[in-house]
């Protein structure tokens, strides 16, 4: 929760996806996350290898994972990230069947655009991810990770698109330096001007053009 923090503190909300077995475990926290106003996806049930799913399986997880976070937060999640980036050549039709309105697992550009109708892509590149930093071994000191997403912010501003964050609990919000650099970051987006908006209102935003 010390992430949520930093966005409340600048007055801001954003997306937290979450393994829809929480909805289960710990219905109260994914409650709380709904009732500070914060965005609430699904992230698989419980960190599966998505793409290697057969169609039964993913499926029967992802109505699980929705149910059960539905379940615990007393609103459907309407966006979907899968576990480590990847997922299959179904999951958008499995997306839509479910009313999902975006699925946020293609880390293959900047500019968000519309799988089919009624749901949309929220890109990442890889760049944005703090686990493609931090589990490196060794790790590379805040301070660095901090350069590299300020310089992104900067070709964004020059260039356009968009720049996704992707930030883990036990990564960045378990230490405290990442997290003081991750809120210098945003304060630095805050203070250019960007628009900073969840996954889910870039999502309608490609909808409705």
């Amino acid at each position: 929760m010390r992430l949520l923090e930093v966005f409340e503190r600048r007055g801001m909300t954003t997306t937290v996806f979450v393994e829809g077995r929480h909805g289960e475990e710990r219905p109260e926290h994914v409650a709380e996350i709904v009732s500070r106003g914060h965005e609430l996806g699904m992230h698989g049930w419980a960190h599966e290898q998505w793409d290697s799913l057969d169609a039964d399986d993913e499926e029967k997880l992802a109505r699980r994972a929705t149910e059960a976070l539905a379940g615990a937060a007393g609103t459907a999640p309407q966006g979907f990230r899968a576990p480590g980036g990847a997922r299959g050549q179904r999951t958008a039709d499995l997306l839509s069947s479910l009313g999902y309105r975006y699925d946020a697992s293609l880390g293959d550009g900047m500019r968000p655009s519309v799988l089919q109708p009624g749901l949309a892509q929220v890109p990442f590149v890889w760049n944005g991810v703090d686990g493609a930093h931090y589990l490196a071994d060794p790790p590379p000191p805040a301070a660095d990770v901090e350069r590299e997403w300020t310089t992104a912010l900067e070709r964004v501003g020059e260039r356009g698109g968009l720049f996704v964050t992707v930030c883990h609990g036990f990564i960045t919000g378990a230490d405290d330096d990442r997290l003081a650099a991750f809120d210098r970051v945003v304060g630095r987006a805050q203070d250019a001007g960007f628009d900073i908006l969840t996954a889910g209102q870039i999502a309608e935003g490609v909808l409705a053009r």
